[in-house]
Parts: structure tokens; sequence; C-alpha cells
């Protein structure tokens, strides 16, 4: 039956009615003929759960455990419901046992249901629902009349119904009710105390609570079954009429400390509660473990409770105590780095020469990781040269043994960092020990240069670090959309006839732009084009007034574009393109030089010679007239993707025309600004561009875009900086080509082979 959420129930305690009705016109069972076969029909009382889940309260002969219905005594809707009855305080006629039936209702498909029909041990009995409906509350209150001394095994076998299945608000509120119908007041809870974890530290005084460990009904703004372990204490103050209880409530959900009012307790004879009291102590996750380790001493109960309510006792409370231990045990972080998606890069050292520490586990609310299978180890010889002979480690350290340091990367462990983030040590036959971690939000491009710069780029386990840590950070990293931060017109206005814009993108490492855009001024077919110029915030701020000054001497007309959530050139690339107004656009790095005039005018009319399902690349030109890049070819080497031409001559050019190429160079190429959008909103990461782009280039080609080279148009690109010999940029160089590999790999063999085909 599905009840909506507007539909409410009476509160009359309508109760069953003793003698059976059947449908109109027909004859009750008292005036029934002799041999007639046709069903009993009696009624019962509805109280809906939720929208599947009615209970239904009725009365006749025995029943108990699960019984075989039909719902509106349809054959084709068959079922089953958990029944349990019992003997009537006042039996009357022939009905002897009252009964509550949970009865799922969602064959019904929101059709209403209106009767039930029982057909268990040799007999069929149908109950027509009553049109008012019951609450819990009120259901539970007829069962207090018509149990009687049997209340409190109903209401468990209730419960026990109920706790089966998904749990839900609704079904918890109404577990409540029944279970608050025959309970009975037992004592007080004076200190809530709330953990990290989402768990409870209750402490108060009680009559009947015994130690040990059950389930417990939470009642307040959140209803909650928890799992309770407690021990008592004694209290002097109470004269023998109680005593005191610890506990530990644990829940699948966080409990709310603040909304808790009353904790329901299944004793020896039904059920109690203790109330929150008014002036209740309300203690912090700082706070909490030392009013258990306070109470600890007093605390009766079996080995498995105390030591729950131990462990309990000293949880993190956010202090270092790794440094106060008189163990030879010491550790320090030297960078915890949170990446942009929750991932933690965290690297620090651990000194423990006799191998007192059992596990260590990084932890953040409901969640942690063993460090040790997962962490690489470097050598930290200043760690041994600072503690050697110094307390607590009065012996020698081994001289020849420095692989204290250590670096881990654990992806997805602080989704939103709102939760404090530390480390617990186990250590035998002591309590655990703890060190705060602070991580500092950053990209994963900064991350990885600190982690990069902060050891010996020839380290022997460099290498290491590197493949089990560096490249899963890259390659999980997602990078956010670039977006328009701002756009300022300097310069003139181009006539409407403009079909081609030129952008110009920069990074924070462009130097020099105005050079550039002099330089181009000086090409009459750039003059006349729409320029836009796009890069970082903060750049485009420092070259406003140089870049207008510029503009009003040339006569060009220029946008400037800051991007925000920048992360390379490509980004600049791409937004500028977005900003423009014309279809087609020219993508044109600032680190770049035109090495001649009319170089755009010759991309433009090679693109106007075929569709829009096109992007064109120039060759581009060392300054010693050699070839940087000359085009793509799929090899069975290289990856699959080997460069044409590259160290060659230019000249080597000359008798070349132009050619289809796999990929086309993002650098500088023509294309229509309709293609761009096949790049989408979803970014890789990268460490630099030289991937970057060729993944870019890569993903136009995949939507359908043909990629093509002119080696008669020339470009001059310089050395770029991650093209020198510096140690950490080749580590950079290696995570950027596994990473590449990793997501084109199977993309570019498919090309291999269909080219082959």
């Amino acid at each position: 039956m599905m009840y909506r959420g507007d539909e409410e129930p009476g509160t009359r305690e309508t109760l069953p009615k003793e003698t059976g009705v059947t449908a109109k016109g027909s004859p009750g069972p008292a005036s029934r003929r002799e041999g007639a076969t046709q069903p009993v029909v009696e009624t019962a009382i509805a109280c809906p759960i939720n929208e599947t889940l009615i209970l239904v309260l009725g009365s006749g002969a025995p029943m108990n455990g699960p019984q075989p219905l039909l719902l509106n005594g349809d054959p084709a809707l068959p079922g089953k419901a958990p029944i349990v009855s019992w003997p009537l305080v006042d039996a009357k006629g022939r009905a002897s046992h009252g009964f509550v039936a949970l009865v799922f209702t969602g064959p019904l498909k929101g059709e209403r249901l209106n009767a039930v029909t029982f057909r268990g041990q040799g007999r069929s009995v149908t109950y027509r629902l009553l049109p008012d409906l019951m609450r819990p509350a009120a259901l539970a209150g007829a069962l207090g009349d018509l149990a009687g001394p049997g209340m409190p095994a109903v209401v468990d076998a209730i419960i026990g119904m109920l706790s089966a299945g998904p749990m839900s608000r609704r079904k918890l509120a109404a577990m409540t009710a029944f279970v608050e119908a025959g309970a009975k007041a037992d004592g007080f809870i004076e200190i809530i105390g709330a953990f990290e974890d989402g768990d409870v530290y209750l402490q108060g005084w009680s009559q009947e609570m015994s130690a040990g460990v059950s389930r417990v009904l939470i009642a307040g703004g959140t209803p909650q079954i928890a799992e309770c372990t407690a021990a008592a204490f004694d209290r002097q103050d109470l004269n023998n009429n109680g005593k005191g209880f610890a506990a530990l409530l644990v829940a699948p959900e966080p409990i709310d400390p603040f909304g808790m009012q009353r904790v329901y307790v299944r004793s020896r004879d039904g059920w109690r509660y203790a109330d929150v009291y008014e002036q209740r102590l309300l203690a912090s996750p700082r706070d909490t473990p030392g009013y258990a380790r306070a109470i600890l001493p007093k605390l009766r109960g079996s080995a498995e409770v105390i030591g729950r309510l131990r462990e309990a006792a000293y949880r993190y409370e956010g202090l270092d105590t790794v440094s106060a231990l008189a163990l030879p045990v010491r550790m320090a972080i030297d960078h915890a780095l949170r990446i942009e998606q929750g991932g933690l890069l965290i690297s620090g050292w651990l000194l423990d020469p006799d191998h007192r520490v059992e596990a260590i586990k990084l932890r953040r609310r409901q969640a942690s990781v063993d460090l040790k299978p997962i962490w690489s180890r470097i050598d930290r010889p200043d760690v041994t040269r600072a503690f050697d002979g110094k307390a607590p480690f009065l012996s020698q350290l081994d001289p020849d043994r420095h692989s204290h340091g250590f670096v881990a990367f654990i992806p997805d462990f602080d989704p939103d960092g709102s939760a404090p983030i530390y480390i617990e040590f186990a250590i035998p036959h002591a309590p655990p020990a703890y060190l705060p971690v602070v991580p500092k939000r950053v990209s994963y491009r900064e991350a990885v240069t600190r982690q990069l710069k902060s050891i010996s780029a020839r380290a022997t386990s460099v290498s290491e670090l590197v493949e089990r840590h560096l490249i899963p950070l890259v390659a999980s990293a997602a990078t956010k959309p670039a977006g328009v931060e701002g756009v300022e017109h300097v310069g003139t206005l181009v006539s409407g006839g403009a079909d081609t814009t030129l952008v110009i993108g920069l990074d924070d490492q462009t130097t020099d732009v105005t050079t550039l855009v002099a330089l181009m001024a000086l090409d009459p077919q750039i003059r006349v084009a729409p320029i836009i110029l796009a890069g970082p915030e903060q750049a485009i701020g420092e070259l406003r007034g140089e870049i207008r000054r510029l503009a009003e001497f040339y006569g060009l007309s220029i946008d400037l574009v800051a991007v925000s959530a920048f992360s390379d050139v490509f980004d600049a690339l791409i937004v500028g393109a977005d900003v423009a107004k014309t279809d087609r656009v020219v993508l044109f790095s600032a680190a770049l030089v035109p090495a001649e005039c009319g170089w755009l005018g010759r991309l433009r009319s090679a693109h106007q010679e075929h569709d829009a399902s096109v992007i064109i690349s120039p060759a581009l030109i060392y300054e010693d007239d050699s070839i940087r890049w000359a085009g793509y070819r799929l090899s069975d080497e290289e990856s699959g993707l080997a460069e044409n031409y590259v160290g060659y001559p230019a000249a080597t050019l000359d008798s070349i025309g132009p050619s289809a190429t796999p990929a086309a160079n993002l650098e500088c190429c023509i294309l229509s600004k309709a293609a761009i959008a096949a790049l989408g909103q979803d970014g890789h990461g990268y460490l630099g561009n030289r991937e970057k782009g060729l993944d870019l280039a890569l993903r136009l080609a995949k939507a359908g875009l043909k990629a093509w080279w002119l080696p008669g148009v020339r470009v001059l690109g310089a050395e770029a900086p991650q093209d020198g010999v510096n140690a950490w940029e080749v580590h950079a160089r290696s995570v950027d080509r596994a990473v590449f590999t990793a997501r084109w790999a199977e993309t570019i063999h498919a090309m291999v082979h269909s080219e082959a085909a």
C-alpha cells in the first residue's frame, strides 16, 4: 500500500471487531448456511510505517512466524509476512489471539491496500482494513491493552520485524514509538562526548543497565539504532539505588550528540530509558578522551568491554604525543599536500631503530590507511646525524642505515577537507601515540614540483618515488575548466568583414610579449585582423598599459582576456578562442615568433580550401635553422607516434608538400572555432606543455578533425626550458610520458593498425 506523505493516519484507537463482516449483501458468519465454502472475512487496523510497509493489527486464531498472504485478495499478488501473535487478555468469541503482521505492499505499485488474506495452516482468512489509519504511537497504546503482561515480548518481536531490511527515519520513528509505549524511566545521561569518527561516549547513572554489548535506540532529532558497549562503576552519591555507567555508542551513520534526548535499553524485564540530563555536559572530540580516561580505573566489565572503552579513552586529542614518548621513536612531517580531488601527498621521516612501532596509520573521520605497505623510503642521513647519541636514542645509530625518510600518495583520502588528519602509532603493550597532520591545498603541479625538489634528483630512490606515487598523482588529477575572468578591448575596431581571429596565448613563463606584438604589427595581414591576447589575470594586468599604447600606435584591434583557473598556455588559447567573434581562429603560443610576413594569410588560404573539419599547423623551426616540428607519423616505435625530421636542416622541407599528420600542433594552428568545442570541459593533468598539447590534439583527432601540416609556412620556436638538462625536469618529463602513454596507448595502437590495414 502506498500512503502519501501528506496522508496522515488517524489517532483513533479502533480495535478489531470480534465478529466477522462480509461484503455488502452477504450474510455474516453467524447466518452462513451449512456447508458454505466462502472464506471468513474479518476486520483489521492498518498502521503505515513508510511508503511500502504496513503493520496490520487484528485478532483471530494463533499465528506466528512468516505467513503466506494475498494482497487485496488477488492471487496475482502473493506475498509473505512475519507475524507475532499473543493470547488476548480478554478473549471473546472465536478470536482467542491478537496479532501484528508486517506487510510489504510494493507489488501494489501505488494502489491502496484494502484487504489481506492469510492462507497458512490449511485455512484462508481475509481481513478487510478499516479506512481510519492508525499512527504507530496509537497502535502501541492499543497493544498495551491487548497484550497485557506479554507486551514486552510483543514489542521485541515488532522491533525485530522492523529491524530487517533498509533502515529509514520513519522506520526508526515507529520503532521508537513502540519501545516508548512500555519503557520505564531508568536514570540520566550526564556527559555526552563526541568523537571525530561520529561515535559517542556517554556517562551517567542507571538502576538496571547491565555491562556488556547490546543494541540501543537513540531518540531525538535523528532517531538511530546503535551498538552500545557499556561498563558499570560505583556511585556513592546514589545510596545503593543505582550505579554509574560509561558507554560507547557506534552507529552506521555519525551520531548527532546535540540532538540526543533519550537512550532506550533492553533490560531483563523490558525496555528502559535514560534521559539526557538538562544540565548535561557536552564534550568536544578534543576533551572526550580525557573524561573516558578519568573513569577508566573504576570500570567493571568483561575484558572485551573494558578493552573497547580503553581504546576510546586513548583516542586522538589533537596533540603530538610522539615527541613525548619515552621510547626511542620519533617522527616528523616535512610536507602534507592536499591535491584538488582530495588526494594526499605526504613526506617526512620516521626514526625507529629498534622497530618498536607495529603499525602506522594515516587517519581521518571514519577512514584510515596503513602507511607502511604503501610508502617509499628514502635516505635521510641528516636525521641520523641529528639524533645520534641524543635521548632517547642513547645507543649509537647504525652509520650505514639512513632510510628514515618516506613519501606516500594516498588518492581520495581527504575529499572534503573537513576532518582533522593525523597519524596513529600502534605500539605493543602501550597506548597509541599520535602526530597531527595539517595538509596544505596546492595544485598537482606544485605538489610534484615540491616533492621532486625536496630530494636529490639523482638519488636511487627517485625512480621508485616517481613510479609509485608521482605518476598516480598526476594521472588522477583532473584540471578545473578554465574560464573568462574579464575582457577589455584596446586599440581600434576591426571591420565587420574579418573572418579569422589571431589568438595569442600567454603563460607564466612568457617574456617580452610587447616585442612579439610589435613584430606582428609589421605584417599588414595581422594589422587588419582581430587579435585576442589571453593569459593569466596577473600577466594581463601587467601588460595592459603597454599593449594599449602599441595597439593605438599601430592601429591594432586587441581584446585582452584574463583567464581564470589558469594552468598553461593551452588554457589561454582555448579560452581566448571561445571569446573570438569569427568562425575561424589561429592559435599562436607567445613562446613562438613568426619567421616571415604573410604566414597568417597563407594559413588562412590553406584552411579555406578545406571544410571546417580540418586543422592545419605550420612547421616549427629552431633559431639555428633546424627542424623542431614537422608533423607526426604512426610507427611501431616510440609508443606508436614519432616526430618527422626533428633536427634536420630546414632546407629539407623545401621539396615536401602539405601532408596529413595523425595530430596537429596546437602551439600554432588554424581551425574553426566550433571544432574547439570538441575538447569539452574535462581536462587531463600534465606537468609540462609537450604531452598536454599532444593530448589535446589527439582529442580533436578522435572527434573527427583531420590534421595537416604545411612545410612552406614556418614559425620560429626557441628551445623550451624543459628541453634542458635540469635533473628534476627530466623526471617531470618521465611522469608526463608515463601518464600520456597510459591514457592514449590503446588509441594510438588502433590508429597504427588501421593505417597498416
